[in-house]
């Protein structure tokens, strides 16, 4: 039997995996001492840990949360577990392409090495499962000779919701070229922001979204206005259905969903980022998808 340890914020999901594959999770007390550093405590190790399979689900959503996440996993290996799955639903974009300067820090390069040097126990390679990664060129960021490192996409719990007449709408062509290949059963189209002297746009070129089911699709949101815009866009030309989909929902400005969901037909979010599942609990129109629907845990 596998044991399941998750940070604080993704109990449910730990929860929701145990019932659902019946996997033990591990008796773990995640507290401070008052000076705030991590008092944690695992309370049965021998039987939950030593010589075990381990999950654990790391919360990154703040850099804040890199030394306690990491604290557990060495707290893991040092106690001799078998084999560790470390799943990591939001890894932070970091600094990476968008490097302008010579003396540019690429922390995103560094996330990657803390991880890299997780060391590996007894049989097995320590495994980082990541959910539809920003940019793509940081998986080679990643010393595989050291961790495996295995990429998720949460396309496929999308595509469970919406039926083949629908039109997938990206953002732009990185979006395209990105997602593009798991969608090739629909009829799909690219939008183009452009800059018109200090206002920015959305287009669209050559094509009629009117009467159309439209999904609008992208793998990170980092604020609604693109979003919004193209959602105008499309009902300005007389589009029957508006939704959108994203893997991640940071939304760093603390903008809120009920701006956003009142552009939108259907909002579709996963819960990658727990605390928006807090933000959105009382708004109609969104649907939650949840990772355990992926089946690869």
């Amino acid at each position: 039997m596998k044991t399941i340890i998750s940070h604080p914020n993704f109990k449910y999901l730990a929860e929701s995996l145990s019932k659902k594959y019946s996997y033990k999770i591990a008796d773990v007390k995640f507290e401070n001492f008052s000076d705030s550093w991590p008092n944690y405590f695992i309370n049965d190790v021998e039987n939950d840990i030593y010589q075990k399979e381990i999950i654990y689900i790391w919360d990154f959503r703040e850099p804040e949360n890199l030394f306690e996440n990491y604290a557990i996993i060495r707290w893991i290996l040092d106690y001799s577990a078998d084999k560790l799955d470390v799943y990591i639903p939001y890894f932070p974009t970091g600094q990476m392409d968008r490097i302008s300067q010579n003396w540019d820090i690429v922390t995103a390069k560094y996330f990657a090495d803390i991880f890299s040097n997780l060391p590996s126990w007894l049989r097995f390679k320590t495994t980082i499962h990541i959910f539809d990664i920003h940019s793509l060129n940081i998986t080679f960021y990643f010393n595989h000779f050291k961790v495996n490192t295995i990429m998720h996409s949460c396309m496929d719990l999308i595509k469970k919701q919406i039926n083949k007449n629908f039109v997938i709408a990206f953002p732009d062509e990185w979006a395209y070229k990105r997602f593009a290949p798991s969608f090739t059963e629909y009829e799909t189209i690219i939008c183009f922001k452009i800059r018109n002297l200090d206002k920015k746009e959305v287009i669209i070129k050559e094509w009629n979204p009117q009467d159309k089911d439209i999904i609008i699709i992208d793998d990170l949101i980092q604020s609604w206005w693109t979003i919004i815009e193209t959602a105008k866009l499309l009902k300005s030309k007389w589009a029957k259905n508006v939704s959108a989909f994203a893997t991640h929902w940071v939304f760093p400005k603390n903008d809120n969903f009920i701006n956003l969901s009142s552009n939108l037909d259907s909002l579709y979010i996963t819960d990658t980022i727990p605390e928006n599942l807090k933000k959105t609990k009382d708004i109609k129109n969104i649907k939650i998808l949840s990772l355990d629907d992926l089946e690869i845990f």
